[in-house]
């Protein structure tokens, strides 16, 4: 039997000069936002490009309408351009400008010689990837608890007529291939009724933020749910909270801080674990690179730079340049009068809640995000020493089981060579107050002279150096550990786990039994017991027996002389 004759047809590939569309021009340099969203309406285009030395970038209608709704209106348009927008020839093909919009960018260049000629942007037409299942990972990497639990959340979903989608975090760890203890839930539809509803099948105690559309369930199936109505957000002004409302899945993912963040999971018992990605932020995960959505992202919301940190930090991610750029713009508007000082101080606690918290420390004072708490700080390099040391202080303190707050010291670290007027300022704006801010205030004042103190006083008796330290907040001893050089760092380690802790073996009964006075006088024979014990003097109950009995009867021949 004759083989059939295999035949082949060819493809065109229209290539990127097919693909491009030719509706935009060079953006002045000094060009403001208004001026540029002028020049798109009266010149019908779709898009700036600028230039940069040899990087392109392309200012966006949106970028432009979101600077002027923040109020950005004179800033220079080329602040809110994506740079690093990749340029190619007309005849690049399609299936590498296709590559290229996958992997991220928000518009691929088209160049005819040294000219800027087109565009094929990633919208035009969609770039979007194709549904990749992570059902066989879930399976494999994820215990079976938790598996159930997402399988049950999603047919629970539907019953009632909405979709479930794990989200955030649990998705990021769960394509590092790290554990994580969240489980973040978003629904398309009524998110307070699935939550009612598993709470009624499951148990537990549901906490419902009806105005937020947002509940938390915990301890019903063995671990915490925090469930939220998919939606999108608006700014009004830097800092602010948004304005939220309902919306897809798909616009909720757009209002994330990172791309890394703006995945999820579908949950629905058709096309469970279709993972959804629509902004690249498996390809920025494989990559290690840490991409804020747009440029900004930050001026929105200034505490994604401490996120940003704390994600470099604990995730090996690096801020790739575009997103460096819209920080450093974010920086430069500082201060921000509509962001609560409650929420900077949560970021800097979890920051410091972190094992590298210290050295996250350093690249927060590197950056400058120090100056949204004063614009007037400056991060010395002996600031940045502090911060490095601070590490070591923390080790020592919690080895030893010593209670601290992780904020104040961390602070004393970063305020402890601010003069004066900028460290309170600095407290200020945090919305310290009360006994945190007492004790940091005394810390930053008396820490330095504490230090020297401690230097002139390191080969007085040991009952003298606790003297010093004895009574003081644990603020004021770690700002003389921060303050102070080696001998100082000795003797406050030496009283926060020794010195400290020392107590006389005789009680105020025994006292009483060899015919002390009842009253103040007890107090000042036990405190005398203390210091010989830390001098060495009485190491034992019968030495400090004998003292005892040495110092009542001179007390009582002194009162029987006297009268």
């Amino acid at each position: 039997m004759m083989a059939l004759q295999r035949r082949t047809y060819p493809q065109v590939d229209p290539g990127a000069g097919g693909l491009m569309h030719r509706a935009l021009a060079v953006c002045p340099p000094q060009a403001t936002v208004t001026q540029a969203l002028a020049l798109l309406r009266r010149r019908r285009l779709r898009l700036l490009v600028t230039r940069e030395g040899n990087r392109a970038g392309v200012v966006l209608p949106a970028d432009l309408k979101g600077a002027r709704a923040l109020g950005l209106e004179s800033r220079q348009a080329r602040d809110v351009a994506r740079w690093g927008s990749p340029v190619v020839t007309p005849r690049a093909s399609e299936v590498s400008v296709r590559r290229l919009l996958l992997e991220g960018a928000p518009a691929v260049l088209v160049r005819e010689g040294r000219r800027i000629v087109g565009a094929v942007e990633a919208s035009i037409p969609p770039a979007v990837p194709p549904a990749i299942s992570l059902l066989p990972r879930l399976e494999r990497e994820l215990p079976g608890p938790t598996l159930d639990c997402l399988r049950r959340i999603g047919a629970a979903a539907e019953a009632i007529g909405a979709r479930a989608y794990a989200v955030g975090g649990c998705v990021r760890d769960l394509l590092l291939g790290r554990g994580s203890s969240e489980l973040d839930i978003a629904v398309e539809g009524d998110a307070l009724a699935l939550a009612r509803r598993l709470a009624s099948e499951w148990g537990g105690s549901l906490l419902v933020h009806r105005t937020f559309g947002t509940a938390t369930l915990e301890g019903g199936a063995g671990s915490r749910l925090d469930i939220a109505t998919a939606r999108r957000e608006r700014y009004q002004m830097p800092g602010a909270l948004p304005i939220v409302a309902p919306a897809s899945i798909e616009e909720d993912l757009l209002r994330r801080d990172f791309s890394v963040n703006a995945l999820a999971i579908a949950l629905a018992p058709r096309g469970f674990g279709d993972l959804l990605d629509p902004l690249r932020g498996a390809a920025d995960l494989r990559r290690r690179r840490l991409r804020i959505l747009h440029p900004l992202s930050f001026v929105e919301d200034p505490t994604r730079i401490f996120r940003a940190v704390r994600y470099q930090s604990r995730l090996g991610l690096t801020l790739e340049p575009g997103s460096r750029r819209a920080l450093r713009l974010a920086i430069a508007l500082a201060p921000y009068p509509a962001l609560s000082g409650q929420r900077l101080a949560a970021e800097l606690e979890l920051i410091l809640a972190e094992p590298a918290g210290p050295l996250s420390l350093m690249t927060l004072g590197r950056w400058g995000a120090m100056k949204l708490l004063d614009p007037a700080y400056r991060f010395s390099g002996l600031a940045a020493r502090r911060a490095a040391d601070l590490g070591r202080l923390l080790e020592r303190l919690r080895g030893h089981a010593i209670a601290l707050d992780a904020l104040p010291l961390g602070l004393l670290a970063l305020l402890g060579h601010s003069p004066p007027e900028v460290a309170q300022r600095c407290l200020k704006r945090l919305a310290l107050s009360g006994e945190p801010l007492a004790q940091l205030t005394t810390g930053l004042r008396d820490g330095p002279s504490l230090a020297e103190q401690l230097r002139r006083e390191r080969t007085a008796p040991a009952s003298a150096r606790a003297s010093l330290m004895r009574g003081r907040p644990l603020a004021s001893l770690a700002g003389a550990w921060l303050a102070g050089g080696a001998a100082a760092r000795r003797q406050v380690e030496w009283f926060l786990v020794e010195g400290r802790t020392v107590h006389p073996l005789l009680g105020g009964d025994d006292l009483l039994a060899l015919g002390a006075p009842r009253g103040p006088r007890i107090r000042d024979l036990l405190d005398r017991l203390r210091d010989c014990r830390l001098d060495g003097v009485a190491t034992t109950r019968e030495e400090e027996l004998a003292l005892a009995r040495q110092w009542i009867g001179s007390a009582e021949r002194a009162e029987t002389c006297s009268s």
